[in-house]
């Protein structure tokens, strides 16, 4: 079936055509020309005006046809399902007239446009944020619900107006500045009863087809209630850091206090033994001299602990003999071995600098507190302190030839064990394994904390493999520098092992 649009070219066509054959028909017939006189040229003028209008009309048509298609393609391709729509229509090619076709599809989309703006505006209106959109020179063109009702402001009076945010100087940009496509940004503003909220804006371009800004839209989130709880929880903070401050310091007060008494209970204790005493009063004088140096030690962990938490605990560096620091060690547990029956061994790998710098205290106290918790906690075979360790990589840190040194000790036990869901317990303080009332091994769980932290703070760490009933292996390593010197070894063959006496 013929189109209704290729029915009115044809006619148009044969219409000129057939007042063009008349033009010609008139222009050669001589008779006719001289019988009409000056008729024949009013007739002739007339016809050619006849032709000329019909060709007009028709490239007019086609021209509007023409514009329509091209409106209706660019709405159809802003607005995918306003396409679906217009394809109903353009699907039907029964149309009487493809230009009121064309307008039907274009009074669709813009039903189709209506909607889909009431819809973004329901969106917009409904939002508990404050959107507000403004041109490049800070004047509001739209104001949300939410926005005008924390101003307590009408819409109307909005419009047109400078955006406060910006004419306050509280935006990262002004006027004559270029403007950031996209920007974050918080401000303080008062609402219309005085009292203060903090927004955090997000700025952002609108955008034309060809990509350039046309306007600028902003949504401020009310962020007050987010503020206050981190200001709340800093508050919090800092308070339990004063209290552990303060706690520190309490306890670094209470034990030099307490240590006071104990060292002359000890002092007096050690006198009184040098006096003549029955058996049964060097029983009591041992007791007491035993109970005193448990009170010592106790108080010197907890001091070292509360200087460690303080940040105060410092590093001593200085040259030390590594074979002598752990000759002291194996005098000071020997006794304790050989009571309970345990072979302590003592070995150091050859290549072992004899000489170190750095804390040799804090090396000795991590070493006495392993190898005091080991033997306790070993009730038949014994103990083993293996030293070893690496020089760092690189080249020396000075021109005497000092280089860094990683010192590693592992201390194997043949005890008891440790189950691994019980081995995050070890390293915290006051923490105890064994918890009930009667338990037969004393302590405070000071021990392994404080080895944990000198570790750290000597550049290493420490860390532990045991299972239960096959005895315990702690492994630690801290860092050192290499120093020019010798020393006699503790031993008659380095790296040789020694069992207590």
């Amino acid at each position: 079936m013929i189109s209704t649009l290729r029915r009115q070219t044809l006619f148009i066509l044969g219409l000129a055509l057939s007042l063009s054959v008349t033009l010609i028909v008139i222009a050669t017939d001589g008779e006719l020309r001289e019988r009409l006189g000056d008729t024949y040229w009013v007739l002739g003028l007339a016809i050619i005006g006849a032709i000329l209008l019909v060709l007009a009309g028709y490239v007019f048509d086609r021209n509007l046809i023409a514009k329509l298609k091209e409106i209706n393609h660019h709405a159809s391709g802003s607005r995918d399902h306003s396409d679906r729509a217009v394809s109903n229509i353009e699907d039907n090619a029964d149309d009487p007239d493809e230009i009121m076709g064309l307008a039907r599809k274009i009074e669709q989309m813009a039903r189709s446009l209506q909607k889909t703006e009431a819809s973004y505006r329901a969106i917009v209106e409904d939002q508990a944020d404050l959107i507000c959109r403004y041109k490049s020179d800070g004047r509001l063109t739209f104001v949300n619900g939410a926005y005008a009702q924390f101003l307590g402001r009408k819409r109307t009076e909005l419009t047109g107006a400078v955006w406060s945010v910006l004419a306050e100087g509280l935006t990262p940009w002004r006027v004559p500045d270029p403007w950031p496509e996209t920007s974050s940004f918080e401000t303080v503003l008062l609402d219309s009863n005085g009292k203060r909220h903090v927004f955090q804006w997000s700025h952002r371009a609108i955008k034309d087809r060809d990509d350039q800004p046309i306007e600028y839209q902003s949504v401020g989130h009310d962020v007050s209630v987010h503020k206050q709880a981190e200001l709340a929880l800093r508050n919090a903070k800092e308070a339990a850091e004063s209290a552990d401050r303060a706690k520190s310091e309490f306890i670094a007060v209470v034990s030099h206090e307490i240590r006071t008494p104990v060292n002359g209970v000890l002092g007096f204790i050690r006198l009184l033994r040098d006096t003549p005493l029955t058996d049964e009063q060097v029983g009591y004088a041992e007791t007491i001299q035993r109970c005193g140096e448990s009170l010592e030690t106790l108080v010197s962990d907890i001091l070292d602990l509360s200087k460690i938490e303080a940040g105060r605990l410092g590093i001593t560096i200085a040259p030390f003999a590594l074979r002598e620091c752990v000759d002291e060690i194996n005098r000071l547990f020997a006794a304790t071995a050989r009571q309970a029956g345990l072979a302590l061994q003592i070995e150091i790998a050859p290549g072992v600098p004899p000489i170190l710098e750095g804390d040799q205290n804090r090396l000795r106290q991590i070493l006495s507190n392993l190898v005091g918790n080991a033997l306790k906690f070993t009730e038949k075979g014994g103990v083993t302190v293996r030293i070893a360790g690496d020089f760092v990589p690189g080249e020396p840190t000075s021109g005497n030839g000092v280089r860094g040194y990683t010192l590693r000790a592992e201390i194997i036990d043949t005890g008891i064990g440790i189950a691994a869901s019980d081995y995050p317990k070890l390293f915290k303080a006051f923490s105890q394994l064994d918890t009930t009332s009667t338990r037969r091994r004393g302590g405070t769980g000071l021990g392994l904390a404080i080895s944990k932290k000198l570790c750290e703070l000597m550049g290493g760490g420490i860390a532990l493999e045991s299972k239960p009933g096959h005895g315990s292996t702690f492994r630690f390593h801290v860092q050192f520098f290499t120093a020019k010197g010798d020393t006699v070894p503790p031993f008659p063959i380095p790296g040789a092992s020694r069992s207590g006496p």
